[in-house]
């Protein structure tokens, strides 16, 4: 992995209000037109930065909630579905509070949909990766939900007998799982989620065809007849409806569950292939295989093989989330004392991995604060910490004899004279070989309910 012959370097810290955690950090992965877009939440407002093709973190946007008792525990890039949309990059960010999860076009900067529904605050959102207008929310009460921001129709609810009895902190999607897809035996929604009741479950739509491609023919505001607004038509090319609510599908049974994995809370869980990373507040992040349950729509698996573990250390407190890169190359998780472990991984084959240690860890004498997420570029160059007290971190790879890649660029090799003060005249208030960003312009746009 050629990427991995240098070492990474401190590049830009950018500070935000002190007073509120960066819990979440999302780089785009499903516009590549906008791949050097990161996005943060902290409190009530959500974040828009570039990346900078020399090291720097430059701030876009900023959406605040009207209610400043809001706080935003996670977000995700995604995308609509309908032709026109398709290419403009929307925010999901999720209310850890309210429990709404607010759908933001970052083009027209206005919320495009509000999805509501959960009992409680939401932990975790993710987009599906073949089909990112599909959304997945883990919550307080219990319940996994999947939406269809299209539609704004809630298509299927994850909970019940066989459920999560406590908080659920983190769902992702199957990746290569295509729930359009017509072959036989096909066409589901595959997700795994992790709870604070310890336990890591697998779900899936299986029992309910064509339920993901009716929710694109819903549509809000329909007149009784089924007709849509003048000048409208139902997105994904879907029948028109009458404006009556979706029938929502109620999933109460996983494929597979087990609370023997780990012994504590599951804040993090990730798909690598068929197999599973999963981590809690143990030291260490745990690579599993699922044992999945038969054909029958009641059977669940609880039996599971570990493949490996990736030991960890200072980190033993929950809602600490590790990050996959997009190609499951490479993983990252940081700690409680401001460090960020890398690792070099075999792929997203299902098998054994090369390395259980790290590959390398980045630490900074001023980045002491706890690290609650981190991510990562596909080639595994760019790394981002988002921190305790506002603060969020880039690391570039730099290779030997060389200048480290950069978004849309490469990296220019940064003199001593530099690194001290960048050509804005910026001071890097000691903070060694990279910038300090505080109170970058850009526009902040208030959310209102």
């Amino acid at each position: 992995m050629r990427y991995n012959e240098g070492r990474y370097k401190l590049s830009c810290v950018v500070r935000q209000d002190p007073a509120d955690h960066v819990y979440c950090c999302a780089l785009n992965t499903v516009h590549l037109a906008h791949a050097d877009k990161l996005a943060t939440t902290a409190g009530p407002r959500a974040y828009v930065y570039r990346l900078t093709p020399d090291g720097g973190v430059k701030l876009m946007q900023c959406y605040v909630d009207e209610d400043d008792e809001e706080d935003y525990f996670a977000c995700c890039w995604c995308a609509s579905a309908v032709p026109e949309r398709s290419g403009r990059p929307m925010l999901a960010v999720a209310g850890g509070y309210k429990g709404v999860v607010r759908v933001i076009d970052c083009v027209s900067r206005v919320v495009k949909v509000n999805l509501r529904g959960h009992g409680g605050g939401v932990n975790d959102v993710k987009a599906h990766p073949l089909r990112p207008h599909l959304l997945l929310t883990a919550s307080k009460d219990e319940s996994c939900r999947l939406w269809n921001l299209d539609s704004g129709a809630c298509v299927a609810v994850f909970a019940g007998e066989f459920g999560h009895r406590n908080e659920v902190l983190s769902v992702d999607f199957k990746p290569g799982v295509d729930p359009y897809d017509d072959a036989p035996g096909a066409g589901d929604v595959v997700f795994v989620s992790g709870a604070m009741d310890n336990q890591i479950k697998v779900w899936s739509t299986r029992g309910y065809p064509g339920l993901v491609r009716r929710s694109d023919g819903w549509r809000k505001g329909s007149t009784a007849s089924g007709d849509s607004p003048p000048g409208e038509s139902p997105p994904g090319g879907g029948e028109k409806t009458a404006n009556i609510a979706f029938p929502t599908a109620h999933v109460q049974t996983p494929t597979f569950s087990s609370h023997k994995v780990h012994g504590n809370y599951v804040d993090c869980v990730r798909w690598f292939g068929d197999l599973v990373l999963s981590k809690s507040v143990e030291n260490v992040v745990t690579l599993f295989q699922p044992r999945l349950g038969g054909v029958g729509d009641l059977v669940t698996g609880s039996g599971f093989r570990k493949v490996q573990d990736f030991p960890l250390r200072k980190c033993d407190i929950w809602f600490m989330r590790f990050a996959l890169a997009p190609d499951a190359t490479h993983m990252c998780c940081g700690n409680t004392a401001g460090e960020v472990f890398v690792w070099r991984m075999g792929g997203g084959g299902g098998g054994h991995t090369a390395h259980t240690t790290a590959s390398a860890t980045l630490a900074h004498k001023r980045c002491v604060k706890a690290v609650r997420q981190t991510a990562m570029t596909a080639d595994g160059r760019i790394v981002i910490a988002a921190c305790d007290e506002g603060t969020v971190w880039r690391w570039d790879l730099v290779d030997a004899g060389a200048g480290g890649g950069s978004v849309g660029g490469e990296k220019r090799a940064r003199t001593e004279k530099d690194d001290a003060t960048d050509e804005k005249g910026r001071g890097d208030e000691g903070v060694d070989g990279g910038d300090v960003v505080t109170g970058a312009s850009g526009d902040t746009i208030e959310i209102l309910d």
